[in-house]
């Protein structure tokens, strides 16, 4: 197995997190009017290189990589070179390298959904925000292409960030309405956004094309101004962070769905409901509810059939029930980093879940399947907070020992999960303002205790990466930092859009 190599950069500090051995691979479907490698364009040319080989010098340059480096594969179009891709992927991650794929999106399909799964980091190039803008700057009909790979990538066993990156080219894309697109172009994958990147056009490559005699199609086109190409940058993030507060009103609407559908699927049968409600009554979790409550919470309850195959929750959805098998079997699961389907438990007759995100209400982080053809009952929340919530007798003897395994499953899918590192350090910030902030004329000044290490652990991220991450936040306008033991928080709204 053999692939097309045009060059290698040993010390990469720009094509994902940390140091990075960075391979470009020949071969790309675009023609894009601002690329700066035309000499990658052809498929062959270059130096053959094999799986092994890319191995031999990684390992030689692993010293250097630190907790968040690796191994970044750009082009050219890497996913081009499908199955040398692939195999090349596979023995790194056995030797636990971090991966970074620099991508327009345009390769093999059939390779998508084994290479993907492999991928720590996605850096995806939106060259445009529609068809027209797209095939003028590509010389491509491939929006729609575009837009399906973007939009199956979770389909696909993607688990990992993805860093946006868009070349503003002026008279092209350098204005409101193009950065609204870009948002808008991006919002299937918004759960998996870590970054937002606005690249300002240069001319450094215009030489190649006179070399190679190849026509230059933005001849006479000036750079982009780098501090106007920053401007339309911060106001891509904050029209994004808009983007996520419409998404969480969207989800409210979701819920009202998830009910109406439970609803629906509730049983017709009179004596099937008279079954499971008097067995319901035998239940501990009943044993502490005023008899005189009792029906009055058999009544709220929904009694559902859930077929096989059939989803009852799903990551990110919100608190709203906690759900208990009355018969039939459900498995908890989320899929690893590579790929694979992690289930944690399977549930069965008599089982519940959900119980511990209605009393800290945290969204489910995993997901629920019914296995089997299953009997569900789903209890509100609003019946829950009502009954139980204040029950000792629940919360210490049922509840608290019964989700002492969900505990141990969320802190396991948290471990194996890829998670959203502007996510999680937005939510660090909102903890620490509501603990220890202190308005103050500048905005909400945060007085720190730990370090950037014990930031990083306290949030589930590395040194590194909070140390990244602060720094976005800042160039962003988010926050200012002190030295390294203050932050004042400046725009409170914008990282709350984050966490949803």
């Amino acid at each position: 197995m053999k692939g097309f190599l045009h060059s290698i950069e040993t010390m990469g500090l720009v094509d994902g997190p940390g140091t990075r051995t960075v391979f470009f691979l020949q071969g790309c479907p675009l023609r894009c009017a601002f690329c700066h490698n035309p000499d990658t364009l052809k498929r062959v040319g270059g130096q053959e290189i094999t799986p092994q080989r890319v191995l031999e010098i990684v390992r030689r340059y692993k010293p250097y990589y630190g907790a968040e480096g690796g191994v970044t594969f750009s082009g050219g179009e890497p996913l081009l070179q499908g199955e040398f891709l692939y195999n090349t992927l596979e023995i790194l991650k056995q030797e636990g390298y971090n991966i970074c794929i620099d991508t327009s999106g345009f390769g093999n399909p059939t390779y998508y959904p084994k290479i993907l799964p492999l991928v720590d980091t996605l850096i995806l190039d939106v060259k445009a925000f529609d068809s027209e803008s797209f095939e003028e700057l590509t010389t491509i009909n491939g929006f729609d292409t575009y837009l399906d790979f973007i939009t199956n990538l979770d389909s696909y066993g993607f688990q990992g960030q993805v860093w946006i990156r868009h070349v503003m080219v002026p008279g092209f894309t350098d204005n409101e309405q193009a950065m609204k697109g870009l948002v808008q172009t991006i919002k299937p994958i918004n759960h998996r956004v870590d970054r937002i990147e606005i690249l300002p056009y240069h001319t450094s490559g215009v030489k190649k094309y006179h070399e190679l005699g190849i026509p230059y199609r933005l001849e006479g086109v000036e750079p982009m101004d780098t501090e106007k190409a920053k401007d339309f940058e911060i106001l891509a993030n904050k029209l994004f962070a808009e983007s996520l507060r419409q998404e969480r009103k969207e989800n409210e609407i979701k819920k009202q769905e998830h009910y109406k559908l439970l609803k629906d699927r509730e049983m017709a049968s009179e004596e099937e409901r008279a079954e499971m409600l008097s067995q319901l009554k035998k239940l501990p979790l009943l044993s502490d509810v005023d008899k005189d409550d009792v029906e009055d919470v058999l009544n709220q309850v929904i009694l559902s059939n859930i077929k096989a195959g059939d989803y009852i929750f799903k990551t990110g959805d919100s608190p709203d029930f906690m759900y208990l098998i009355y018969k039939g079997q459900m498995k908890i699961f989320n899929n690893t980093i590579d790929g694979e389907e992690q289930i944690f438990y399977i549930y069965r007759d008599g089982d519940f879940v959900g119980g511990l995100n209605l009393l800290v209400e945290t969204p489910y982080r995993y997901v629920g399947q019914a296995l089997t053809d299953c009997k569900v009952v789903a209890i509100p929340k609003v019946t829950f907070d009502r009954y139980f919530y204040d029950s000792p007798v629940v919360l210490r003897s049922v509840l608290v020992k019964s989700f002492e395994r969900i505990r141990w499953a969320e802190d396991l899918i948290q471990r194996l999960s890829t998670s959203n590192a502007s996510m999680k350090t937005a939510g660090l910030l909102l903890k620490l303002v509501k603990r220890i902030g202190v308005e103050i004329d500048e905005g909400i000044r945060l007085e720190l205790s730990m370090n950037r290490e014990e930031l990083g652990n306290y949030s589930g991220l590395r040194r590194e990466t909070i140390t990244r991450k602060l720094g976005e936040f800042k160039e962003l306008g988010y926050i200012e930092l002190v030295g390294n033991k203050v932050i004042i928080v400046k725009d409170l709204e914008a990282l709350e859009s984050y966490v949803l």
